[in-house]
């Protein structure tokens, strides 16, 4: 007999059959409250379903939108153009050509060394290299920057998965070193670093544009899904006052006296006096911008501007304007040089050469530029006092910047004149004891060879916008007048004779009348006491034609081996790049040897004598 029923707690039912339906409803009843629990679960979960879709679509709709945006959509960067550098005749200097990244994705190569073979041999790079750089966990990294197309096509027919290419440009400089210290360079990336590339990056970069667009798994453009394109504005051109011809020609000239006297370092200035346009600028070492990040800081330094040095006698002729602009001399006044002066209990002494070994004796004004005496120039810059030294020297420009527009330029360092004791007056006045860069210099001697005139050196002639129309011009611009023009015309007759007759001679070219001073400085020593023993700066400063100057070249050359004289190491310099110049340049000559007289003399019954440029002068005299 069946026990009771599980379902049932109260008395026993009276028969089987009650019993059984008895059971059923009971099971019937406890079904349909299961099934009422569940619907109620099912309805609470549909609207918790619900309640989250309205949060996620509604309420966190923008959030969610813009992650989805974030996934598929892309605003992809249309890189501007950087502008091109040209010289003065429109020849390039520097350009932007076409090139590529080659990108690889580490995550996703299996087979790393297959991969690094094919890559290493396409790029023609190290293997073992590539193999460290693919067994890294990153998802994307550069293997080559700004490489020549044909290797992104070689990489791309490669079809080697989880590697790419990506077009770009770069930026070439097809001169190599010529002008490399004034053009500068960039970087990878292609933002300027060093001369005029880092001046004036902004107007050569120019703005980049982009394109939004929704791209796939690969980061491809999905075509017709493109929202929005913003073109780019490339960068503007820039037109240099440098000559290109010159240029070489400067630096070819440099390079030979660099090498030959194993120098430590050389400049060289070229500039055109009346508009203060810089014609040429060399420095040596030199560096290639083309490979510019295996190249020493020394040899990528802008010397021209960023090295201030002792000029020597090279001063000498800011000292005689200085006195005869100030009247505290004449042409015709006479010092006497003994070889040595005594001034308190130092003693300074003149660089003796023949026939004047025991001194230069009675010398005018034209005589100590012609011999390079110091005792005549100390004896004038007593005449001046140390007030008017240094006024004129500030007026020369000596203590300000240039101001040409390249970068990295220093000011001529200087003391309070009313501290000059009697020995600094002397060593000034001689060109020891002052600092100045090549540029000052180069600028002081252009005011000698234009009539007085102190002009902003600069080197940038024209910006230009992207459609080749100006946007900027630079013209010549006046400082100030440092000198008359009678002044300026008797020190460039001295000067002249300078070449003719003194210190200068190796710096003649023919056919023309050149100006100019050599000098020859010791060397402060880094310890800051005294002068280093056998360190010099040998130079040469001078302009030509004497009439009509076209241009004034600077050279100076430091710690020269073997000799250190301005004559013998720097004017070679001046007289090869001067007469490359008057050729390029079309310069008339205007020294030409006269004809032969007719025997029995002249009409006025004269000797054949030539005079020197020094005694024609109707003030100077002999």
């Amino acid at each position: 007999m069946p026990g009771p029923c599980p379902y049932w707690s109260g008395p026993a039912p009276v028969n089987r059959l009650s019993n059984l339906g008895y059971v059923i409803l009971r099971y019937d009843e406890l079904v349909r409250v299961r099934i009422k629990k569940l619907i109620f679960v099912l309805i609470a979960a549909y609207v918790l379903i619900i309640a989250r879709l309205f949060y996620i679509q509604v309420i966190r709709a923008p959030f969610y939108r813009e992650k989805a945006r974030e996934l598929t959509v892309r605003k992809i960067a249309l890189p501007a153009r950087r502008g091109t550098i040209y010289d003065r005749d429109g020849q390039k200097l520097a350009v932007t050509i076409d090139a590529c990244d080659i990108y690889v994705q580490p995550v996703k190569i299996k087979d790393k060394e297959e991969v690094a073979t094919q890559l290493s041999q396409i790029l023609g790079c190290s293997r073992t290299q590539l193999l460290d750089t693919l067994k890294s966990d990153k998802k994307f990294t550069y293997v080559a920057r700004r490489a020549d197309i044909w290797i992104g096509d070689a990489v791309t027919r490669a079809k080697i998965f989880g590697t790419g290419s990506i077009r770009t440009t770069k930026r070439v400089y097809p001169g190599g070193t010529l002008a490399a210290h004034i053009v500068g360079f960039t970087n990878v990336d292609g933002k300027g670093i060093e001369g005029l590339e880092r001046v004036y990056d902004k107007q050569l970069r120019g703005t980049d544009g982009y394109v939004v667009a929704e791209v796939d798994a690969r980061g491809k453009i999905i075509p017709g899904t493109r929202r929005d394109r913003v073109e780019p504005i490339n960068g503007g051109d820039i037109v240099l006052t440098i000559d290109s011809t010159l240029q070489r020609s400067l630096e070819h000239e440099l390079e030979k006296s660099y090498k030959a006297h194993s120098a430590a370092g050389a400049t060289a200035i070229m500039m055109e006096p009346k508009t203060g346009e810089i014609l040429a600028l060399a420095n040596m070492p030199t560096f290639d911008p083309n490979n510019a990040k295996n190249s020493s800081a020394a040899s990528r330094r802008d010397r021209a501007v960023t090295d201030l040095y002792e000029p020597g006698s090279t001063l000498k002729a800011m000292t005689v304007c200085a006195g005869l602009e100030a009247k505290a001399v004449t042409p015709t006044d006479i010092f006497y040089c003994n070889a040595s002066k005594g001034i308190g209990r130092r003693t300074i002494r003149c660089s003796l050469h023949p026939p004047f070994m025991a001194g230069h004796g009675a010398c005018n004004v034209a005589k100590i530029l012609t011999y390079s005496c110091n005792i005549g120039a100390a004896d004038i810059g007593f005449k001046l006092g140390g007030e008017r030294l240094y006024k004129f020297e500030q007026a020369f420009g000596f203590y300000e910047k240039p101001d040409s527009g390249l970068p990295g330029e220093v000011r001529g360092w200087h003391d309070n004149w009313r501290d000059w004791a009697d020995i600094r007056l002397a060593n000034i006045a001689f060109g020891q004891g002052i600092a100045v860069t090549p540029m000052q210099m180069a600028k002081a001697y252009s005011a000698i060879a234009n009539g007085g005139l102190i002009m902003k050196p600069y080197v940038v002639k024209e910006i230009r916008k992207p459609d080749g129309k100006p946007e900027q011009q630079f013209m010549p611009t006046v400082v100030r007048r440092v000198m008359s023009e009678s002044t300026s015309a008797m020190v460039s007759e001295m000067l002249q004779g300078v070449v003719s007759e003194g210190t200068g001679k190796t710096a003649d070219v023919q056919g023309y009348r050149v100006c100019g001073k050599t000098g020859s400085a010791q060397k402060a020593s880094t310890t800051g006491r005294g002068y280093a023993p056998g360190k010099f700066i040998a130079s040469f400063a001078g302009f030509l034609p004497l009439r009509d100057p076209r241009v004034v070249i600077l050279v100076a050359v430091d710690e020269p081996k073997g000799t250190h004289w301005g004559a013998t190491v720097a004017a070679p310099v001046f007289q090869g790049a001067a007469t490359r110049a008057m050729w390029h340049m079309k310069v008339p000559p205007d020294n030409i040897p006269e004809a032969p007289k007719p025997v029995g003399g002249s009409k006025n019954g004269g000797s054949d004598t030539v005079e020197s440029p020094v005694s024609r002068h109707p003030r100077l005299g002999g």
